[in-house]
């Protein structure tokens, strides 16, 4: 025998040489990472305090983006709520000029009736505002355009409201709060009798249509197609012309041009329907685990519907029929209190149709403001708490590096020496030795 090594020595001080390795190239890895380990196993003892304030600190990250999400609809809502705004306060001047004047000046009255078409048309435009691929205003159908006011043409609009045979729906139940098709298989077929009433066979069936409503005929063997005005209904029968009482006000509707032919039609179709064409479902919007509000303004909200219906009323009819603005100066008083009621949480005077419901622009407003202010501050605050996470995170992470890099030198050095060591010692025999 030659060699002093023998295969147990060198195979120990290799397993040393192996271990050194590592050691280094976990080194090696920390300070390329920064981290302590790249598995939770490596952090046993602090793995358990870190997931779960990873977990706090990723719930944080996902309330900030929805509440960024949702502020980003707020101000869009906000954007077109000032804009309707300004639309309606411009038109209630108009209102307040063509008061202060005579009321049978042809100019005067297309001034005013102008003013209030184009009131209306701004309103269906900033209320079929979208962001972010939704329509805000249409409650929970939000791919739907949730406002089609049908207006073409003042012209085209006196046409169908004419404001003697039909008038422009003069309470909110007939203006929104109804949209149904009645077809014969739920009428039982409709009798027309004394040219202004309709009747349904089948008793009750027509109970949903409320009065002051705009009902529409189709699909008449007898040529009763159009668009009428219901006076009154008592759920089996409608007439269509006639003293009209809603509210405080009573409306005369005069007789259709085209009385309704006599007799059966088996094959009629009544429906009334609105400009709105989304729904009422609201939206909670949760800014955290313990704070959540409800965003539930749609284009049917009253301090929208309410300034609609006074600009309908004022721009129906033409002048010099009896239907004409110039022969109802009523309708000034009756959309100047709609006006004021649609803008101010406080309004003087007596409903002209009714008790209106309260919701006005002031209103939804200052809703909206206290949501961007509670998103706003609630997310500075998951903002900082999340800054406190990080730190914790990083604090239990990561390394210190200086301390890593003198550890790194010097298992280096222990790594080189031992291959010195290993190189030397299989220089090593018995016969140098002796």
């Amino acid at each position: 025998m030659n060699r002093i090594a023998n295969l147990a020595s060198t195979n120990a001080l290799v397993s040393r040489l192996m271990q050194t390795q590592s050691r280094v190239n976990d080194l090696q890895i920390q300070a390329a990472t920064e981290k302590i380990s790249q598995t939770y196993q490596g952090i046993a003892r602090s793995s358990q305090r870190l997931v779960n304030v990873e977990n706090s600190r990723d719930m944080l990250g996902n309330f900030v983006t929805n509440n960024g999400t949702a502020d980003l609809r707020l101000k869009t809502m906000d954007a077109a709520v000032s804009g309707i705004r300004t639309a309606i306060v411009n038109f209630r001047e108009a209102l307040f000029e063509f008061e202060a004047g005579s009321g049978n000046e042809e100019q005067r009255i297309k001034d005013v009736q102008d003013a209030a078409f184009r009131a209306m048309n701004d309103i269906g435009i900033y209320l079929n505002s979208d962001a972010d691929g939704r329509f805000m205003f249409a409650g929970g159908r939000v791919t739907t355009q949730p406002v089609d006011l049908g207006l073409t043409t003042l012209a085209a609009f006196q046409a169908q409201y004419n404001g003697e045979s039909t008038i422009y729906p003069p309470t909110r139940d007939a203006h929104v709060g109804t949209n149904v098709t009645l077809a014969p298989a739920a009428t039982g077929g409709l009798t027309m009798t004394g040219t202004d009433t309709i009747t349904a066979t089948t008793a009750g069936s027509l109970a949903s249509i409320p009065v002051g409503a705009t009902l529409t005929l189709a699909d008449s063997a007898s040529g009763n197609d159009g668009t009428y005005t219901v006076v009154s209904n008592d759920g089996t029968n409608i007439t269509i012309s006639g003293p009209m009482t809603v509210g405080a006000s009573t409306i005369t509707v005069g007789a259709p041009a085209t009385p309704l032919n006599l007799g059966a039609d088996a094959t009629a179709t009544l429906s009334v329907s609105s400009f709105y064409k989304g729904d009422t479902a609201s939206q909670t919007q949760r800014v955290d685990q313990n704070r959540s509000f409800t965003m539930d303004i749609n284009a049917i909200d009253p301090a929208f519907e309410k300034a609609i219906r006074a600009m309908g009323l004022m721009a129906q009819g033409v002048m010099g029929t009896n239907g004409g603005l110039d022969n109802h100066p009523e309708r000034i008083d009756q959309a100047l209190y709609l006006i004021t009621s649609s803008l101010e949480i406080t309004t003087m005077g007596s409903a002209p149709f009714g008790v209106e419901e309260k919701s006005n622009i002031a209103q939804v407003q200052q809703d909206m403001g206290y949501q961007r202010v509670l998103i706003d501050q609630t997310t500075k605050q998951h903002n900082k708490l999340i800054g406190y996470f990080d730190q914790n995170i990083i604090e239990m992470e990561n390394i210190n590096t200086t301390e890593v890099v003198a550890r790194l030198l010097d298992q280096t050095r222990a790594l080189e020496l031992a291959y010195q060591a290993i190189a030397r010692i299989q220089q090593l025999s018995l016969g140098k030795f002796m």
